[in-house]
């Protein structure tokens, strides 16, 4: 491949990192609106979190195929295909009527990132010469680092102006503009005889299906229920048929006799349980700043500025640790100071009396610990593989971070709705009907108080109640899930300083 020029890889730079922050978003933006879609689309509790798991389910199963196919068949033609895929899912979902419809066109947009998230890394690593590489991927780690942030704030822009599908709009929008910039600057790079590896991509999508599907729909089925049971039988069995069918392929897509090496391992649990609480956090935090403390959408998202804040010292201090006692010192600690940032936003709301500011300073300390934790669990999962296998490091790394965040987003949000359901008292008058309505979803309860011709108040006060009980519940969690983490980290993590000639970089 010939080497671009200084203006066209700065174009790619722009086009690949845009291309990045947007399916990045594509999950945060929309966790500010799910107030607003609860009340439009009568959605429940339930339907809101495979709102977002339908797209972090899609992205985190078809990622490792996705990437297999794009060395295979192009990266030029798999980055196009997932942007079209991308824009036309989102562009549709804004016209969703209802909440089934929704979550099948979030699925089919999480496909669409599956295709295009790979392609952005690996295509600036081979159009970038080596002495300037270094910082291409810096770029490209401070933009995955901060879109979600960045999704935030542009949906809460658009809510206080425009209905939510604006939010689903813009981002068709900006997927379809990026379609003309790849066909022109992204080179297409393939490998014809590498295999896709179609049952192990099978395994590990029906296995991740069923499991987030049965945590999702045991609070409500329960978990004697006959699907409830089937699922978790399925989870098991597909999971087991993927770790068998890559332990005995030729050319499997993901070796799984990698994660004997200790550093792939503790690498791998620091990465999973910080995206398990943090993707959490993200989808159930901007309900609870809109229903509980009523703040606009635009307040919620500058109130969660306070992450970002937090995550840039973090990481400085976290690369000072890692040059002078090896990455398991901070990733210990990183999780270990998460676990106290939600241990001070729960203990704020068990006073009864939300503070703004001091629920402010536990986002903080959350994003100290987010930023002292990033680093470690990648230079881990490096560190743990021989030079030849970074390319597989790198698949590590993404997928790890994805299935922790879908189990986190199914397993918060089932506690949250749990909680809720089981600590709210609707006023004696409302309809049987409507009553059901409220015990399932927060947002909707809140719109049939509006128009409740009396008790309004009242029910309104419960459902505030309850919503913000279920979120301390799943601060706890979340909370418990981190802190155990350091300790297994701690136990578990191999000893000393870093390899000296290991890449803080993903390649």
């Amino acid at each position: 491949m010939s080497e671009l020029s200084a203006p066209r890889l700065r174009m790619l730079l722009i086009a690949l990192c845009v291309a990045l922050a947007l399916v990045v978003a594509g999950n945060s933006a929309l966790a500010i609106a799910l107030p607003d879609i609860a009340a439009d689309l009568e959605a429940t509790q339930s339907d809101l979190t495979w709102i977002i798991d339908a797209y972090a389910l899609a992205f985190a199963a078809l990622l490792l195929p996705a990437g297999i196919a794009a060395d295979r068949f192009g990266r030029r033609t798999t980055l196009t295909v997932g942007l079209v895929v991308f824009a036309v899912a989102n562009v549709a979902s804004a016209f969703a009527a209802d909440p089934e419809t929704f979550i099948a066109w979030r699925a089919v947009a999480g496909a669409g990132a599956a295709a295009v998230f790979p392609v952005t890394l690996s295509a600036l690593v081979d159009a970038y010469p080596a002495e300037r590489r270094a910082f291409a991927v810096a770029v490209w780690s401070a933009v995955s680092a901060a879109g979600a942030v960045l999704g935030t704030l542009v949906a809460g822009g658009l809510l206080e102006v425009l209905e939510w599908p604006s939010i689903q709009l813009t981002f068709g929008i900006m997927g379809a503009a990026l379609i003309i910039p790849t066909l022109w600057l992204v080179a297409e790079n393939r490998r014809p005889g590498l295999s896709l590896d179609p049952w192990g991509a099978l395994w590990s999508a029906v296995g991740l299906a069923a499991l987030v599907w049965a945590i999702i729909e045991t609070p409500k089925l329960g978990f004697a229920d006959p699907l409830v049971i089937g699922a978790y039988l399925v989870a098991v069995a597909a999971l087991t048929a993927f770790v068998v069918h890559e332990h005995r392929t030729r050319e499997p897509a993901l070796d799984v006799r990698l994660f004997r090496s200790r550093g792939l391992s503790t690498g791998s649990l620091i990465v999973s349980l910080q995206f398990f609480a943090s993707l959490g956090f993200f989808v159930i935090s901007p309900q609870y700043l809109q229903i509980v403390l009523e703040l606009t959408p635009l307040g919620a998202a500058v109130a969660l500025l306070a992450v970002a804040v937090g995550v840039g010292p973090g990481t400085g201090v976290s690369t000072a640790l890692i040059r002078r006692f090896g990455p398991t010192v901070p990733g210990t600690l990183g999780l270990a100071v998460m676990a106290a940032g939600f241990a001070l936003m729960a203990g704020m709301l068990a006073t009864g009396d939300p503070n703004l500011w001091l629920a402010g300073l536990g986002v903080f300390v959350f994003g100290f610990g987010f930023g002292l934790a990033v680093t470690p669990g990648t230079v881990l999962i490096i560190d743990g593989l021989p030079a030849e296998r970074r390319s597989v490091a790198s698949a590590v790394n993404d997928i790890t971070r994805e299935v922790g965040g879908v189990i986190g987003i199914a397993i918060l949000g089932t506690v949250l709705a749990a909680v809720y359901t089981a600590s709210l008292t609707v006023p004696d008058g409302l309809p049987d009907e409507l009553v059901e309505v409220v015990e399932e979803s927060a947002g909707a309860g809140l719109a049939i108080a509006e128009e409740a011709p009396f008790g309004g108040d009242e029910l309104a006060e419960e459902v505030r109640s309850a919503f913000e009980q279920g979120t301390a519940s799943t601060l706890w969690v979340a909370a418990g899930v981190t802190l155990a983490g350091a300790a297994l980290v701690a136990v578990l993590g191999p000893r000393g300083r870093r390899s000296e000639d290991a890449d803080l970089s993903v390649h």
